[in-house]
């Protein structure tokens, strides 16, 4: 890394471990979203961004993990402490499983299975009426105890895990493994003459990225939501995980973060213009990036500060 490099990433963690105490509670539940969304669209970002692989099932491993960990703790009062490690690992091993079974395919074919999936995740959540509520929404109790939220504790525990997320993936992105994903992307068929098992890489890929997305659908239910339905898996949660993703740069590091800031923020400020207003303008935005700058918003700044040397040409949080 530049000198350049490590003095925006120690000022990027010093605004995140001071911003709490700058803002009201409202803001800094807003910035803990904007944190999960993070979370979300880095470790979609590893599926589509490295491996080259469609889903449209990241939002619901975000459910899958959070109902887990609600259900254990409504049902079976299992404290959330460990629910959500349970949430985590049952997203991740879904994840196998529908790897296994997706991934050798490719193209429309895996996009239309996930989605498949995704759908079906839940409407068996709203039709389980007895023992998920349904729409009226599942109560969970809070992470560290009874009470109100404790929302600065809870934004420090959704930055230990976007940091953990972002670390994680740097290493993996610029490792051996991280080649092998890269490989896949460009070429099947030239990956697969080179020995690279790509159903056992996009396996794994599948796994991590399932993994973190439970993890922070856990996390962030136990903190924020308290009370889980359906609609939080709709389809039109995957688009917004999508157009972080690819505003912010896809098949970067640095990308679904500045994406997910900004489409947070954009998202807050559009919120009185009407419900799905932002929606309208994520789509256009994606629309305009893919035709007329595909690196996204971080590849038009790269390429800007390559040119004056203060990044590396290929630095740990900008692989390309």
């Amino acid at each position: 890394m530049t000198r350049f490099e490590k003095t925006v990433c120690g000022l990027a963690l010093a605004g995140g471990l001071v911003i709490p105490f700058l803002l009201d509670s409202y803001t800094i539940r807003v910035a803990a979203m904007a944190l999960y969304y993070v979370i979300l669209a880095s470790s979609w970002n590893l599926l589509l961004g490295y491996a080259g692989q469609l889903s449209f099932a990241h939002a619901a491993f975000a459910g899958i993990g959070a109902y887990t960990s609600g259900l254990l703790s409504h049902h079976h009062g299992v404290h959330p402490g460990f629910g959500i490690f349970i949430g985590g690992a049952v997203a991740a091993g879904i994840g196998w499983c529908l790897g296994r079974m997706c991934l050798r395919t490719c193209g429309p074919y895996l996009a239309l299975m996930t989605l498949g999936f995704s759908e079906t995740v839940r409407l068996i959540l709203q039709i389980e009426h007895d023992y998920t509520r349904g729409s009226l929404g599942l109560q969970i109790p809070y992470l560290f105890g009874e009470g109100l939220p404790h929302h600065v504790l809870g934004y420090f525990v959704m930055l230990a895990l976007a940091v953990l997320t972002i670390v994680v993936l740097h290493r993996l992105v610029n490792s051996e493994k991280g080649l092998y994903f890269k490989a896949i992307r460009e070429d099947e068929d030239v990956a697969a003459v080179m020995g690279v098992e790509l159903v056992k890489w996009k396996v794994n890929a599948f796994v991590i990225s399932s993994l973190f997305a439970g993890l922070a659908g856990a996390i962030y239910a136990h903190l924020f939501v308290q009370v889980l339905a359906p609609q939080n898996l709709l389809l039109i949660e995957m688009g917004l995980i999508l157009a972080m993703t690819i505003v912010g740069g896809l098949g970067t590091l640095t990308g679904p973060i500045i994406g997910a800031i900004l489409l947070v923020v954009m998202w807050e400020v559009m919120r009185d213009v009407s419900p799905y207003a932002h929606m309208l303008l994520f789509a256009t935005l994606v629309i305009v990036v893919m035709k007329f700058f595909r690196a996204g918003i971080f590849g038009l700044i790269a390429a800007r500060l390559k040119a004056k040397g203060l990044i590396s040409r290929a630095p740990p949080l900008t692989v390309e």
